[in-house]
């Protein structure tokens, strides 16, 4: 394929404008809550395999999806957008061949009407996963010349995964499915104690209730896998795999594990179906059965410390099926984990279909970590690839005898075959600066499709030329957010004593004086920011609740947002907890020492772990905050059982927190705390969403916890308070929250 390739024009061009309206236009207006909620984002594993794009077979069309808010309907606008990858970067408007009006799915943060893509009847056609009008996902084609769908499923629950012929015809699906077992029927029928094992192996004695809201919401469900036809054929059943251990109670690392096995349809969002080109056999990952456990305690990857339970207990396999009889057959017999960010990956097929290249553990091996290897499937022959820590393949040359490997999402190599068979040493082909690793990149050996973004310039497609070792950007997506003046973002650097390395980014508020000291709002991640990279600070990184950096900093705070430390050696110990703390302490003192920060005014925000966070800061650290806001988790101590806080630690808590809790079981979850909160005296307040999913996709939603989060910042922080009148009894509440704050700690 050939490309014109502007070396990075296109960026330096968005940077000098960007720096332009900064320098000439201070009148421009600063970032908004309908800024982040209406800014078009590229989609997160729009692709197969959970890539960012697809790429024709010719290498001449790359499709993606992006999504964006639309107050005014209260839903998301969903596109399936086309490029033209051989048109100038001047002349290369994206074509809209789909769009979806979508609010989102209460049960799954990450549900689209469009995903899955992939080039079909060569190049004429797209088929990708989307939504039938029950809102039901079912497979779909669609004809790229006439906008023409084709539906090519029609089952009853929703489909996860589906595989190809190369003709685009359909070969197998995966559907979930919600059975009426004897534990539903007792639980509907007969009444049943929460303590009994047998009908609740999840069952923890500090939270009761969370076995029966988790069958509520659906979260219960198997998955099943059919041969496509007619009548089609169930091959297998979730069911068959290993089911979840029942917790020891003598065992506290054991007891606060994950308890879902690969029975558990939520824990199968990894799940990968892909077809060899012939569309005579294909790929099912991850499969395992019971029958035939993979014993994970021999192998030395699973005893180390950071492995728990429930790593141990999803060891799975690659498995080969026959798409004419259905038959499953295990490629290696050893277990294929996926818990590596960076080496781990879904297998892929070669180009004839002669072998597959696996990341797996070597059962005649137990002490090897796992790699990438090819298997030949007519001998089962194993060759490894030999490739070093953090490189793994993401796809084939056009020529069908190379590899494109990627190193972290930034760093690209060709690895060759040689006559005799075996793999040579990589060739560098270069790297390109600022791809964000959280969207995986595709390529057809010509190019590489990624994501490029960075701290003040938010997220475009970006395709990096293999052969040229050159880039350019392909979409300019929001132009409207170059007017905007926003607060300057910069990495922090800090020692968590006594010698490890801490990071984050600090976000300086709109127009920053030297010399002045400002309100500090500390934005815990929950893991969702890679160790690289700088990514695009408008609301926040990946989860969109509460997290307004940008508004914060338009309204005169100073904002560190922190990036998690590596915590895979703790987690789940009484250290986890600790290592946090020890971090943002630092972090305060550093930005203290800096003349940066008010000491007397610091806020704190967590979601999900990260809230445990929080509620774990509140309790024990040294700082004093002066207000806190937990979303949609943290309300237990996790590494003790996930038993609630104690009075005597409840007392602790050095500020007042807002609670925001998303569905029933978060309510429950969170009232729990807050009622003992509030019969000792502890200033608390409940933003209850009843719809929402674990992270805000619909855009009433994100409005109101952003807008609630600025506003709660705003009056404990600033003593601001917003005059619109709808407003006026929120504030009341919390002017009574005050009241107790200050009879619970009077001033001297």
């Amino acid at each position: 394929m050939k490309m014109t390739i502007t070396v990075g024009l296109a960026w330096v061009l968005m940077l000098v404008c960007s720096a332009a309206v900064s320098a000439k236009d201070e009148s421009a207006s600063t970032a908004s809550v309908v800024d982040a909620i209406e800014m078009t984002r590229i989609q997160h594993e729009a692709g197969a395999d959970g890539a960012v794009a697809a790429i024709s077979p010719d290498g001449t069309q790359a499709a993606f999806v992006t999504w964006r808010g639309d107050m005014a309907r209260n839903t998301n606008a969903y596109e399936l957008r086309l490029l033209d990858l051989r048109a100038p970067l001047q002349s290369r408007p994206s074509k809209t061949l789909l769009t979806r009006l979508y609010p989102g799915d209460r049960h799954d943060q990450q549900a689209s009407p469009i995903k899955q893509l992939r080039f079909v009847q060569q190049g004429k056609a797209l088929a990708y996963l989307g939504l039938d009008g029950s809102a039901v996902a079912q497979a779909y084609v669609v004809e790229i010349a006439t906008g023409k769908e084709r539906q090519l499923t029609k089952h009853p629950s929703s489909v996860r995964n589906f595989v190809l012929d190369a003709k685009g015809g359909l070969l197998a699906y995966s559907a979930v499915a919600y059975p009426q077992d004897e534990t539903s029927r007792r639980v509907e029928e007969d009444g049943v104690f929460l303590w009994d094992f047998a009908m609740f192996p999840d069952y923890r004695a500090s939270f009761p209730a969370g076995s029966i809201l988790a069958r509520q919401g659906g979260w219960k469900g198997i998955r099943q896998y059919f041969l496509a036809g007619n009548s089609p054929k169930l091959i297998f059943d979730s069911r068959q795999s290993r089911p979840a251990e029942q917790s020891a109670p003598s065992d506290p690392k054991a007891a606060v594990s994950p308890s879902q096995s690969l029975m558990d349809d939520m824990v199968l969002g990894f799940a990968a179906l892909s077809a060899d080109p012939s569309g005579k056999q294909f790929l099912l990952y991850p499969y395992q059965i019971t029958e035939h456990p993979m014993h994970p305690e021999r192998y030395q990857y699973y005893r180390a410390p950071n492995m728990n339970s429930y790593a141990r207990r999803v060891a799975p396999q690659v498995a080969l099926v026959d798409a004419a009889t259905g038959k499953i057959s295990p490629l290696i017999d050893a277990p294929s984990p996926q818990f590596e960010r960076y080496e781990s990956g879904a297998p892929l097929w070669s180009a004839d279909g002669r072998s597959v290249l696996m990341y797996t553990l070597f059962s005649d091996k137990p002490d090897v970590p796992p790699a990438w290897v090819e298997v030949e499937l007519a001998s089962r022959r194993v060759v490894s690839l030999g490739l070093e820590k953090d490189w793994k393949p993401v796809g084939w040359a056009s020529d069908g005898k190379s590899l494109v490997l990627s190193n972290k999402g930034e760093r690209f190599a060709l690895l060759h075959r040689g006559d005799d068979g075996r793999w040579l040493k990589p060739q560098n082909s270069g790297s390109i600066k600022g791809l964000n690793p959280d969207w995986s990149a595709v390529t057809d050996g010509a190019v590489v499709l990624g994501v490029k973004d960075g701290l003040r310039q938010a997220p475009e497609l970006a395709a990096y030329d293999l052969h040229a070792g050159k880039e350019q950007l392909l979409t300019d997506l929001n132009p409207q957010l170059r007017q905007r003046r926003l607060g300057e973002v910069s990495g922090l650097h800090w020692r968590d004593p006594p010698s490890t390395e801490a990071e984050g980014f600090l976000v300086k508020p709109v127009g920053f004086q030297a010399g002045k000291r400002y309100p500090l709002v500390v934005l815990l991640d929950d893991g969702t920011l890679r160790r690289e990279g700088d990514p695009y600070f408008l609301d926040a990184a990946w989860q969109l609740s509460g997290h307004a950096a940008q508004m914060l900093a338009a309204q005169g705070f100073m904002v560190l947002y922190h990036r998690e430390p590596p915590l895979r050696d703790v987690i789940e110990t009484p250290e986890e907890p600790r290592r946090m703390q020890r971090d943002i302490e630092a972090a305060v003192a550093k930005l203290d020492q800096e003349g940066l920060i008010d000491k007397a005014r610091i806020g704190i925000s967590g979601w999900s772990r990260a809230g445990f966070y929080t509620s774990y800061l509140l309790i024990h650290s040294s700082l004093h905050f002066a207000a806190a806001t937990n979303i949609d988790g943290g309300a237990s101590e996790y590494t003790d059982r996930m038993r609630p806080f104690t009075d005597d630690e409840l007392k602790q808590i050095s500020g007042p927190v807002m609670f925001e809790s998303h569905g029933l079981w978060s309510l429950v979850y969170h009232s729990a705390m807050a009622e003992r909160m509030t019969a000792l005296g502890v200033p608390n307040e409940i933003l209850y969403f009843d719809a929402a999913s674990h992270s805000t996709t619909r855009p009433q939603h994100r409005s109101r916890s952003l807008q609630t989060n600025i506003d709660w910042w705003r009056f404990w922080l600033q003593d601001q308070i917003d005059p619109e009148p709808a407003k006026a009894t929120q504030y009341a509440h919390w002017q009574q929250l005050r009241e107790a704050e200050q009879a619970r700690k009077p001033k001297s």
